[in-house]
């Protein structure tokens, strides 16, 4: 519903103005006040080149971090137990606390997607890369070890 608005008339209009010279007269604000805005406005997009160099910083930082305190990446934890994995010796007796590592790390690739084949393959190869021919006499070379003995990969 639409209200009805009569027109300004010239006292109209001299009021308004009296009012508004009133008002800047004799209610300023102070600029000192406390600011009062909860939300700021949002910032101007940046251009990409430097959102960009501001990551490569913060990367650097973050590296940097990591070697001063000598601080290892997960990734580099990970090929640690790889490489001991890998590079372990058979005649040694695994206990239950070990297959059961072995087993939960399979478990966790099988459960994100991964094939528990494909990481044994991948674990295999690494083994064959780092372990002298010599310390692995009667272990096939890309299949799962020697007969006549499970070996997890």
């Amino acid at each position: 519903m639409a209200k009805l608005r009569r027109k300004l008339t010239p006292e109209d209009v001299d009021l308004i103005r009296e009012m508004d010279e009133a008002r800047g007269a004799y209610f300023q604000r102070d600029p000192d006040r406390p600011d009062s805005v909860f939300v700021k406005p949002s910032r101007r997009r940046q251009p990409i080149e430097v959102s960009r160099a501001k990551a490569r910083l913060r990367t650097a930082r973050w590296r940097s971090e990591l070697d001063r305190r000598r601080a290892p990446t997960v990734e580099q934890v990970g090929m640690a137990l790889a490489t001991a994995l890998a590079t372990t010796t058979w005649s040694d007796m695994w206990t239950s606390l070990d297959y059961d590592l072995l087993k939960r790390a399979l478990a966790d690739l099988q459960a994100r997607g991964f094939s528990i084949d494909e990481a044994r393959r991948t674990l295999r190869r690494l083994r064959v890369k780092l372990v002298d021919p010599g310390d692995r006499a009667g272990e096939a070379d890309e299949s799962c070890g020697p007969e006549g003995r499970w070996l997890p990969f």
